[in-house]
């Protein structure tokens, strides 16, 4: 036996080693390309390979860095320029003299008198002496390099005597010219203006059904890292995190910009009433924004744009537009992107010095044309004097680096409630600072006192904090401003901690008497760990007296979470049921009816996939539960021989071999979810498990886990009554699953078209809405009650669906049209979209009621059964 322990211990060892690639097997070649293809240009690889099959390439950094600095001089007409770092920066930080062509005996007297920019002719004695050689330049091979205007000219600090003197090097006296005056001008616009580095029209999509990596703060605490002071984000439905934003940055006290846009459209006051997605033309964009004090802006190539005459106020400009950026007298905005797209792209601004650093300073500056982008690999756009001197200070590094301090670089890292601060210093100086944090009354840290740190040069520590909620950072995104100060200079940066409510419970739901399960979660934010959990009902009638009082004791640990389920034994009636824990309490409402009818469930595989599906089926309708997606595929209305869902399934959609179809949305219909884009959701089979066969109401659990993210969904059909119920469950990690969007995909009747009747009860009134034969449309819905209703006129077939008001951001509806380039067909869809709540398990619920009869009359039966909620 311990030989065979042994053995086994061996072999997981063993397994272990060759799980990791063994670094000596790892394969890397060099190559390079120096000319042209469709422009002139110069790449730098290395080429690694891994046991033959794997093989990537990654630029060359060393060697594209390099290469950078002879574009960059290219483009500010300096072809030839090979410069000390650290040149320009001694001359910023310096008053000089300038002088050409001086002996080495005037050189030393004029040096010993001050700071000295001198110019000397290559074969000089003075020239010869100094001797400043560099070799890597001849191992680039670079294209530039053969032109006939290549002009050798070396430019660097030199010891001369017992003061340091700028040296220029060159036969070529207009040159030299030029880079001295570049760097008078650089000194002049440094002394005017201040500048401002951001990431303009950077994406979060925290607002959005689609996912992609970084929530705003991360993206604000990565930017400032990189010494950048504003950020506009521009994802879909981001616009709606405006007052957050504003909020958020309140709270950290840090000096930055942060706003919103939604392209073309930025800088507006706000975003009330926008329809992102029926805006009919230009014009109503121009007019839009305007009406809010915003800005527009339009591609430079855009033949459309020309011939309209509207007021666009810049361009929105790609690398590709250089020569109209660089040239035209027109503002213009270089948008950032998405965090997996690396944030390269920014904006460097020169704005007025002493003016405290604004919103409207930000926009002066950039409608003055008072800006440059900066892409990737240090390409530059702008007008010439502010292109040049960015050119001229990130050919010298030194001083943009002192001026951002990007030499110490910042990182968090937070772990339930821990968060590790790792500063590394990048410089080759020793650094002494004070470590600070505020995160507003919401939080507290176990050290209020600055933490002293020292770092060697290219030194690393990492400085442990403990972070401590109360109860108003419970339900919110909470900042934390961390400040690192060393000698004259200082950096912040950003973190957060995302909390969850510390009560998590259906906030509506229904049941039958006698016995209703009623699920609850409890995240511990305080330093017990084990706490009372107090439930109480309340009829809606009696709103005083409780008819039903538990306690119940939790233990967890701090920052974690646990589920209980609270059986409640209520007779038919409306309630109010208050959960109290912790010192916070939360009020849901709930519908108790008396059990009637019978239900039947049965198991099938209609298409022979494996595949089961589930057919839950009383005398008013018949519903079919799809494992794939846990969907409801079909819901029949017996009374109208109808199925009021679009359903395309078993069939496949037309484009179903499309190269990478399942990354996009992919229509098999009914009621399902809406989760990234495409849906993480549309082709995964849930594990189903029947929990009620038949009776007073039938039940089917269908559970997935998406790689530690669970997705619990139970689908329950009641007895003598059309009312389906989905409960869902979620308990997630990935924190870029920001919104869940349930959604009914609707077609009413034999034909769906504008005789269908769409009805939500928003906060301005009752809307209706109908289909577009000839368009497609969507708009954001904020309702004042949780339902939403359709009828089809001629066949009098109506549909409800009724869920919580207060937890969906808004309803959004979408009106689809066979245009659709990933489905091709017309239906209506309506999504409440819900955000997804990480460290919890959070709970959802949806009721579909289909019947014969007018849309009037399925509210009201959902508001008899007290599942109808009201904002308040």
């Amino acid at each position: 036996m311990r030989k065979l322990f042994l053995s086994v211990c061996l072999l997981l060892i063993v397994s272990q080693l060759l799980a990791q690639p063994n670094p000596k097997s790892i394969i890397r070649s060099n190559t390079q390309f120096n000319g042209y293809t469709n422009y002139w240009h110069d790449e730098y690889k290395n080429v690694y390979r891994y046991g033959n099959l794997f093989k990537m390439a990654h630029a060359n950094v060393e060697k594209t860095i390099a290469q950078t600095k002879l574009n960059v001089a290219d483009d500010i007409h300096l072809n030839g320029l090979d410069m000390q770092e650290g040149f320009v920066n001694f001359l910023l930080q310096n008053d000089y003299k300038v002088a050409w062509n001086l002996s080495s005996t005037e050189l030393n007297v004029q040096a010993a008198k001050g700071n000295l920019l001198v110019v000397l002719e290559p074969n000089s004695e003075q020239a010869r002496i100094f001797n400043y050689q560099t070799r890597w330049r001849e191992q680039m091979k670079s294209h530039q390099m053969d032109a006939v205007d290549f002009a050798d000219m070396k430019a660097f600090v030199a010891q001369v005597g017992k003061s340091k003197a700028a040296v220029i090097i060159t036969s070529d006296k207009a040159q030299a010219q030029r880079l001295i005056d570049y760097v008078a001008q650089a000194k002049n616009l440094l002394s005017t203006y201040t500048l401002r580095k951001g990431w303009f029209g950077a994406e979060s999509l925290l607002k959005s059904v689609t996912c992609t990596q970084g929530h705003p703060l991360e993206t604000i605490g990565r930017g400032m890292n990189e010494g950048n002071s504003f950020f506009t984000f521009n994802g879909y439905m981001d616009f709606m995190a405006q007052d957050e934003l504003d909020k958020w940055v309140k709270k950290s006290g840090l000096p930055i910009v942060a706003d919103v846009g939604f392209a073309p459209m930025f800088g507006l006051k706000n975003y009330e009433h926008l329809q992102v997605q029926d805006m009919p033309n230009r014009k109503a964009y121009v007019d839009y924004a305007h009406s809010k004090g915003g800005y527009v802006f339009r591609n430079v190539w855009d033949p459309e744009a020309d011939t309209l005459n509207l007021p666009f106020d810049g361009y929105t400009a790609t690398e590709g537009n250089k020569e109209q950026v660089d040239k035209d007298n027109t503002p213009f905005i270089v948008t950032t992107g998405t965090m997996d797209g690396d944030l390269i792209n920014s904006m460097l601004l020169f704005v007025d010095k002493g003016v405290p650093f604004t919103k409207e300073v930000m926009w002066k500056a950039i409608l003055a044309r008072r800006s440059v982008a900066v892409l990737d690999q240090a390409k530059m756009m702008g007008s010439e004097q502010y292109r040049a001197t960015a050119a001229l200070l990130y050919l010298d590094r030194v001083y943009l680096e002192n001026y951002f301090g990007d030499n110490v670089d910042i990182q968090t890292e937070i772990n339930g409630y821990v968060m590790d601060v790792t500063i590394t210093n990048f410089s080759d100086q020793p650094l002494n600072g004070q470590l600070s944090f505020f995160g507003a009354d919401a939080l507290s840290f176990n050290s209020k006192a600055p933490a002293g740190v020292m770092l060697p040069a290219m030194g690393q520590k990492t400085i442990r904090v403990i972070l401590q909620p109360n109860e108003k950072a419970m339900g919110q995104t909470n900042p934390i401003a961390i400040n690192f100060k060393w000698g004259q200079q200082q950096k912040a940066v950003m973190a957060m901690l995302d909390l969850p409510p510390a009560i998590s419970v259906h906030r509506l739901l229904f049941g039958h008497a006698p016995n209703v399960d009623y699920p609850v979660t409890i995240h511990n934010f305080t330093k017990q760990h084990t706490f009372p959990v107090k439930l109480e009902v309340f009829s809606k009638s009696n709103p005083s007296t409780a008819v039903y009082t538990t306690t119940s004791n939790f233990t967890v640990t701090t920052s974690k979470f646990q589920k209980m389920n609270f059986n409640l034994p209520l007779g038919a009636g409306h309630y109010n049921v208050k959960v109290s824990a912790l010192g916070v309490d939360y009020t849901s409402q709930l519908g108790v009816e008396g059990s009637s009818g019978s239900v039947s469930l049965r198991e099938e595989d209609f298409n022979k996939d494996g595949v089961p599906e589930f057919v839950l089926e009383n005398d008013q309708v018949r519903v079919t539960l799809l494992a794939t997606g846990a969907r409801v595929i079909e819901y029949f209305v017996k009374s109208r021989n109808d199925n009021i869902l679009f359903k395309l399934w078993p069939e496949k959609a037309e484009d179903d071999r499309r190269t990478f179809r399942k990354r996009g949305y992919y229509p098999y219909g009914g009621f399902e979810d809406f989760l990234g884009q495409g849906s993480m959701e549309t082709h995964k089979v849930y594990k189903a498990e029947i929990v009620k066969k038949d009776g007073e109401f039938v039940q089917v659990k269908m559970t997935a886990d998406y790689y530690g993210n669970e997705i619990q969904k139970i689908f329950t059909l009641y007895g003598n009554t059309p009312l389906l119920e989905v409960r869902f469950a979620l308990t997630f990690k990935n924190p870029e699953a920001n919104v869940l969007g349930p959604q009914p995909i609707l077609e009413l009747g034999k034909v769906h078209g504008p005789e269908d009747l769409f009805v939500a009860p928003t906060i301005y009134g009752l809307e209706e809405y109908r289909m577009r034969m000839e368009d497609y449309y969507g708009r954001v819905i904020k309702l004042k009650e949780g339902w939403n209703a359709g009828y089809d006129t001629k066949q009098d077939i109506s549909f409800v669906g009724a869920y919580p008001v207060d937890q969906p951001l808004f309803l959004h509806m979408w009106m689809n049209h066979p245009r659709n380039s990933e489905a091709h067909y017309y239906y209506t869809e309506f999504q409440p979209w819900t955000p997804i709540i990480q460290k919890t398990t959070m709970y959802f619920s949806y009721y579909i009621w289909g019947a014969g009869g007018s849309w009037g009359q399925a509210v009201q039966a959902l508001r008899d059964r007290n599942l109808i909620t009201t904002q308040k």
